[in-house]
């Protein structure tokens, strides 16, 4: 048995088309928070997402394989709760990716001042620059979803019923 790794860098763009948009007041307006069995419609939606772009990468293989690791990287300033989207992943998993273990990763917030020009990483909270104070700055890391890997077994899509039996083969 042959593990193949593919490594991409893209975005995760859900469909928001089931978000509705609710006046609150003059001028401000939320997403509304839409449930279903308990997982937000947003963290669904991003699942939705990052299951389609790996089942293709699954099908450009060619070949049967088997998902056993899918690793994302979450800014805190992405709108997505990490342990949400962890559990609208176990809900929705399916086919090549059905017993595939979904590895969150979690990055800084790093911005650019734009008076000074320095780098930092800061708060979520706080986008203040760290070195000369000023509030003028522009994110530049944590606040994106992406997908950075993808791990698959190369074989057939059977699961054996025996755990023990799973871990000799890994």
């Amino acid at each position: 048995m042959t593990a193949l790794s593919v490594c991409t860098l893209t975005h995760i763009q859900p469909r928001v088309s089931r978000a509705r948009i609710q006046e609150v007041g003059p001028r401000r307006n939320v997403l509304s928070q839409r449930v279903y069995d308990g997982i937000p419609v947003h963290e669904l939606s991003v699942c939705q997402a990052l299951l389609t772009q790996v089942a293709e990468i699954v099908d450009a293989q060619g070949a049967p394989r088997v998902v056993e690791r899918i690793t994302i990287e979450v800014g805190p300033l992405s709108g997505t709760e990490p342990t949400l989207l962890q559990n609208a992943f176990l809900a929705m998993r399916s086919g090549a990716a059905s017993t595939a273990e979904l590895r969150i990763d979690r990055c800084p917030v790093g911005i650019k001042c734009l008076e000074c020009g320095a780098h930092s990483e800061t708060r979520p909270n706080r986008l203040i620059c760290v070195h000369c104070g000023s509030w003028r700055t522009r994110v530049i890391a944590g606040d994106g979803l992406r997908l950075l890997r993808v791990e698959m077994r190369i074989g057939d899509m059977q699961q054996s019923p025996d755990p023990a039996a799973k871990a000799q083969h890994v």
